[in-house]
């Protein structure tokens, strides 16, 4: 393991007694009444992380500094990725990704490109293209994989589509080498959100390596977590420049200045602004949390794939839920345990979650299901173009739960006799 920098060497004298506290949290926990015996997501910090908050603020060296930047550095050759730019979220990632496309300084696309994406997805993911001044063009999924639909995707393209942002939802990776062909064949810009798929595979090759850049969410459920933060990956050097520059300002504190001579303007070259920005920056403390994590990853994402394994080699042909089809080439690490409730079950998708909530399992939709049945649709007329009949069957018919490494294997064994319980008063009346 790699040894993570901190400022002061001795605050590891602190960790017996963070431990004592955290240990003292827990019993607290565990005696107050708790509505979920299975969550969505445990806590996956501990006196590593705090120490490294702690070592932040106690030396005063809070905002984004060389903690940053060490982790983006590990972040980008764990991901095989190039460079990695941090941010505050992985919604700021993914502001940020589209920001670059219409980048003032060289823009990659035209303003009013239309970008295509997936109807089922992270709010986020859409408000970013629009926010950016693209066109925003959805796309319908196939209910089977959970993502999105090659053949519509392939309808929905036209001369004014320049773009492609993917999302590999739950994740489980997109089918890339018919994509990158169809986004080869009509010269599209594959941009990919893999903030629900950290360290799953395609064709042996990580999911965010596949098209220009990438985002990635460590919020608290997430594969990996600095409570709130993101990351873009890129592999071209001035691309992740200016990714540095949008992220702070448009400002050139944080890249090699050489590349912008000030030498005709009568500016300060401390605050010296070269292109238009937003302030999505990270702090150090994200950035120490974001080191120890990165060093567990490997071990909590086995653990995840295993359960995953165990839960879904159970509902193997289950005669009312299905689980996502998987690509032969693909390997997921999932973020989450999606369901859909086959159409011709007796009972509906809130008949079951509401049973599994009853019983102290905490469920939610795939994301927002199908995002132009959302309220928020009535405000654009990018939503209310033509109607998607995969995602409304996830809308109607898709649930996850939880999965977390810290999960153990007696949790999704109760999981499951808790899901055969309620199937077998199903089969018993039929």
């Amino acid at each position: 393991m790699n040894e993570i920098p901190r400022n002061i060497p001795s605050i590891e004298k602190l960790g017996g007694a963070i431990e004592s506290f955290l240990e003292l949290s827990r019993r607290i926990n565990e005696g107050k009444p708790q509505k979920y015996w299975y969550p969505l997501s445990m806590p996956t910090y501990g006196t590593e992380e705090v120490l490294q908050a702690l070592d932040s603020l106690c030396s005063f060296q809070t905002t984004m500094g060389e903690k940053t930047l060490e982790f983006e550095k590990r972040f980008a050759d764990h991901q095989n990725s190039g460079a990695a730019v941090m941010v505050n979220s992985g919604s700021s990632a993914d502001l940020l990704m589209c920001h670059l496309l219409v980048d003032p300084i060289q823009p990659l696309l035209a303003p009013g490109s239309e970008v295509l994406t997936p109807v089922v997805t992270w709010p986020t993911q859409l408000w970013s293209v629009m926010m950016a001044g693209l066109k925003l063009k959805l796309v319908d999924v196939d209910p089977e994989t959970l993502n999105i639909d090659l053949a519509d995707l392939e309808r929905s393209i036209t001369p004014s589509t320049k773009a492609l942002f993917l999302v590999h939802l739950m994740g489980n990776p997109c089918p890339m080498d018919r994509i990158q062909e169809i986004a080869q064949e009509h010269s599209l810009t594959i941009v990919e959100d893999c903030c629900e798929a950290l360290d799953s595979t395609y064709a042996g090759v990580k999911v965010g390596n596949f098209g220009l850049m990438a985002s990635y969410s460590f919020f608290f459920s997430h594969h990996m977590t600095t409570m709130e933060g993101g990351m873009v990956v890129c592999r071209d050097e001035e691309l992740v420049d200016r990714l540095k520059m949008l992220r702070a300002h448009g400002w050139l504190r944080n890249v090699d200045d050489s590349k912008f001579p000030l030498d005709s303007y009568n500016v300060d070259p401390r605050y010296a602004f070269v292109d238009w920005g937003l302030n999505v920056r990270p702090t150090e403390l994200q950035a120490g949390f974001g080191l120890c994590q990165l060093e567990k990853l490997p071990g909590f994402n086995q653990r995840r794939r295993r359960l995953a394994r165990r839960f879904f080699s159970a509902l193997d042909k289950n005669q009312y839920l299905s689980f996502p089809d998987v690509d032969p080439k693909a390997d997921p690490c999932w973020f989450a345990l999606p369901i859909m409730v086959k159409t011709d079950a007796p009972f509906t998708r809130h008949d079951i979650t509401n049973y599994l909530e009853s019983q102290g399992i905490e469920t939610r939709p795939i994301v927002a299901g199908n995002i132009a049945r959302q309220p928020v649709a009535r405000l654009f007329p990018e939503f209310k173009t033509r109607t998607f009949q995969g995602a409304d069957k996830v809308h109607e018919n898709g649930f996850y739960m939880g999965l977390s490494p810290l999960f153990s294997e007696g949790m999704i064994d109760q999981l499951l006799e808790t899901l055969q319980t309620y199937l077998n008063g199903f089969w018993q009346r039929g």
